[in-house]
């Protein structure tokens, strides 16, 4: 079809501006936004602090919940008792100082800088796995927050990663059909159903294994149900990926 064929030259333009764009950044001088000492490179976070990041690297397989025992399988209590939709859950980082508050700033602030490192080290996780997906879907936000901070983190980071991997960014994959109340003041259960019934999943995503893309990990209610509502909707998979997870313990301080 001639769109898709437009559609197609579109994308092969945006991914060499892009390439381009982040190879500048080798002749370009910059600061480690964590440490702010000076540095030349792609990614403006220096070695020594990368070593620091609160890392998850033994977790559960279906939640990204941090685990004390590297025991196979690699389940927590949670998931044993009660399943998840997904199939796997990919967040390498902790939503804990001083990564938490890159993230904030650039979900509140649209810190750009803070913005582009995170997307370097999803591509990391990514490229860290085997599994071949066959497309790129959002976990769609509420209207009235993206209109109140101007920009969905998200999708933000969802178009530049599929122009980094060459995945297929369905951008209308998956959509929200309607808000749902604030989480904070909820109970675990009621925190856990609340996003029951909030998504909608194209037609077209019967048949494709589905990376799912959220900013954060926090309870995971509504990376269950939309991947729920994916697989209802004929996807064979669904793997969620994240730029960190909340910690249980630190979940009242989660964004």
């Amino acid at each position: 079809m001639r769109s898709t064929s437009i559609k197609n030259k579109v994308n092969k333009m945006q991914g060499k501006l892009f390439y381009w764009h982040r190879r500048s950044r080798l002749l370009l001088p910059g600061i480690c936004l964590i440490c702010l000492e000076p540095l030349i490179g792609e990614r403006d976070l220096c070695h020594c602090c990368k070593s620091q990041l609160p890392s998850n690297l033994i977790c559960c397989q279906f939640c990204a919940e941090p685990l004390i025992t590297q025991v196979e399988p690699l389940i927590c209590n949670a998931c044993y008792k009660a399943p998840v939709a997904l199939n796997q859950a990919l967040a390498s980082w902790l939503y804990l100082p001083p990564f938490s508050q890159l993230i904030w700033e650039f979900k509140y602030t649209q810190n750009l800088a803070a913005g582009y490192l995170l997307l370097d080290l999803l591509r990391d996780t990514l490229s860290n796995k085997s599994k071949n997906y066959d497309c790129l879907v959002v976990i769609p936000g509420q209207k009235a927050r993206i209109k109140q901070r101007g920009y969905h983190a998200p999708t933000w980071l969802a178009k530049r990663l599929a122009l980094l991997s060459g995945l297929t960014f369905y951008k209308r994959g998956l959509k929200r059909i309607k808000d749902i109340p604030s989480q904070q003041d909820l109970g675990r259960k009621a925190r856990w159903l609340n996003p029951r019934g909030a998504f909608k999943a194209s037609a077209d995503i019967a048949g494709k294994k589905v990376l799912l893309l959220d900013d954060v990990i926090t309870t995971g209610a509504s990376a269950h149900w939309a991947a729920d509502e994916l697989k209802r909707q004929g996807a064979i998979s669904v793997d969620l990926l994240a730029t960190a997870k909340t910690p249980a313990a630190f979940k009242h301080e989660s964004i």
